[in-house]
């Protein structure tokens, strides 16, 4: 090699190297952080975005309307009516996406309603137990379906308020306002596992076959197996998350703080990456290779990417 093109080497080199410390390369592959678009929607979003079950669309909720982003670009591919405002949705292991609204469960195929049953309440909060959609009711009842949205069972847990719920394959977990988790078995509804913790739950989220959750009085996000709810590890941040997201593995937890913004905690408890570009009380949903965040503020959605 000559002179000349070893120097160029070595600039060119030299360069990468700087590129790579100034932009914050090795963290821009280790957790998305790239802002690669920007979506504005028709009304504010109370509700995180979900990952279709192929990976191919985040699915947004805005007011009447499903909307289906690309996961590339951030382009609205496809657009589901429903007839009312969305109060929560999810998607099952299969193709279809559950959602309610008012009375109504519907089930979506594509970008179309294809079924839809009354409830005998109005409707708070929908999970999926595999590809079983469970309901929650106004009146504090938990409804259990099929993926065709027969009716499978109903159960009416305690008098106490639940604040969240989350489902696995075979259970559900229930989040009280008096702290109390519990994880009944599904179709049965038979108690599995209860835990008490200190203060009421915030939100429950599902990171693979793990289950996220905190407290108002703790300043750290929990990972327990749903089986047994016994607490695993806790991810401390700066202050109580109002939400939290993970991969399925775990490599990193991204919290929502109410007066700082977003933070994401890596496995060995680092905070590697704070901001808040999206305000203070924005929504997370992380991919489960975590390649791919959507954040919620307002009425916009970010496409974050590695």
């Amino acid at each position: 090699m000559s002179d000349k093109s070893k120097l160029t080497l070595f600039v060119f080199l030299s360069l990468l190297l700087q590129a790579g410390c100034v932009l914050g390369a090795e963290d821009a592959v280790t957790f998305p952080t790239y802002k690669e678009g920007e979506v504005s929607f028709p009304s504010d979003i109370s509700l995180p975005p979900v990952f279709s079950s192929n990976g191919n669309y985040g699915l947004v909720a805005s007011g009447d309307t499903l909307y289906h982003m690309e996961l590339r670009h951030g382009r609205i591919h496809g657009k589901t009516p429903i007839a009312g405002e969305i109060t929560a949705f999810e998607t099952g292991s299969g193709s279809k996406i559950f959602a309610v609204y008012s009375n109504q469960l519907v089930s979506i195929e594509g970008f179309s309603v294809n079924k839809s049953v009354e409830l005998v309440s109005e409707a708070e909060m929908i999970t999926v137990c595999g590809n079983d959609p469970v309901v929650l009711s106004e009146d504090g009842s938990l409804s259990l379906f099929n993926s065709d949205l027969s009716l499978i069972g109903n159960h009416v847990p305690d008098s106490s308020k639940i604040t969240c719920i989350q489902g696995f394959s075979d259970l559900v977990v229930l989040g009280y306002e008096n702290g109390t988790v519990v994880s009944l078995a599904v179709p049965s509804f038979d108690i599995i596992a209860s835990e008490k913790m200190n203060g009421s739950l915030i939100f429950l989220n599902k990171a693979g076959d793990d289950l996220l959750f905190s407290t108002e009085i703790w300043n750290e996000v929990a990972v327990c197996d749903p089986a047994d709810l016994i607490i695993q590890v806790m991810f401390t941040f700066p202050e109580i998350p109002v939400y939290a997201a993970s991969d399925s593995s775990l490599s990193c937890i991204y919290a929502v703080c109410p007066s700082t913004g977003i933070h994401v905690c890596m496995e060995n408890g680092e905070i590697a990456w704070s901001t808040d570009e999206f305000g203070y009380s924005p929504l997370v949903s992380l991919s489960k290779d975590c390649e791919t965040a959507l954040v919620v503020w307002e009425n916009k959605v970010a496409l974050l990417l590695k």
